[in-house]
């Protein structure tokens, strides 16, 4: 199952997707975490991983990337130029995979230098990746994306099964989450939400405004998960709240693969 994890700009995507990738892998799930946000930086932290090496500059940048997939065949699509058909999780470089307690993570690519260009070639890797790849039934795949909803226009969720947005309490989050409940729809593609960093009170507010949107759970404004994040610390996956959503994500695998 590959689930799509994405939402406005400073929801909580990297962190809901460290709790819940932690959380599991404790309920016995090989989960396999891609980063495709080409500048958010702080996901390897919480989970107490240092940054592996993008798949991009492993390629030799984006320089190199358009070099290896100028050929005729990779720019009508074919990946199988740059990966093999039924790549494995486990042909991928070492130095692109950080691995921790049953959790694999690989980023995609970053911008790292001033006028570089855009991250469309960042893109264009993901899918090719990932039309290549070859999960394992077990495996449950995670994709950590960019905020926003440039990934539908690039088809990038057509690589998933399952779309996942992470919503907070701000009149922005809720249009986004109404805007991929639509998109995901053109896509046929099945979506749900989660509700990050809400009191009681707040989430009896935004539950009404969200009534058109499949929600799963919700997620405490909670200050260990703050100060964590502050400091570049690990998070702790241990709440009940989490629980209850990775309850209900697996009641959604399970119908998936019936």
């Amino acid at each position: 199952m590959k689930i799509l994890i994405c939402g406005k700009g400073g929801c909580g995507k990297s962190t809901v997707s460290a709790l819940l990738a932690r959380r599991m892998q404790k309920r016995g799930k090989k989960v396999f975490l891609v980063d495709a946000d080409e500048s958010n930086i702080g996901l390897y932290r919480m989970l107490g991983l240092n940054m592996p090496e993008p798949l991009m500059d492993h390629l030799g940048g984006k320089k190199g990337f358009r070099e290896k997939t100028k050929t005729s065949g990779v720019m009508l699509g074919g990946p199988a130029q740059l990966f093999p058909k039924n790549l494995k999780i486990e042909d991928l470089p070492d130095n692109c995979i950080a691995a921790s307690n049953g959790i694999q993570v690989m980023s995609v690519g970053k911008i790292h230098h001033f006028g570089e260009g855009c991250a469309c070639p960042i893109g264009k890797l993901f899918r090719m990746l990932f039309s290549s790849l070859n999960f394992d039934d077990q495996d449950l795949v995670m994709v950590d994306t960019a905020a926003g909803v440039e990934h539908f226009g690039r088809s990038l969720d057509g690589q998933c099964d399952h779309i996942l947005c992470v919503v907070d309490p701000s009149y922005e989050s809720i249009m986004m989450a109404k805007r991929v409940t639509n998109l995901a729809k053109e896509a046929n593609l099945p979506v749900s939400a989660i509700i990050n960093r809400v009191t009681p009170e707040i989430e009896k507010d935004i539950r009404p405004a969200l009534e058109t949107v499949n929600i799963i759970g919700h997620l405490p404004d909670t200050r260990s998960i703050f100060i964590n994040n502050l400091n570049g610390n690990p998070l702790d996956p241990e709440m009940p709240e989490i629980e209850s959503i990775c309850d209900n994500l697996d009641e959604l695998l399970n119908t998936s693969s019936a």
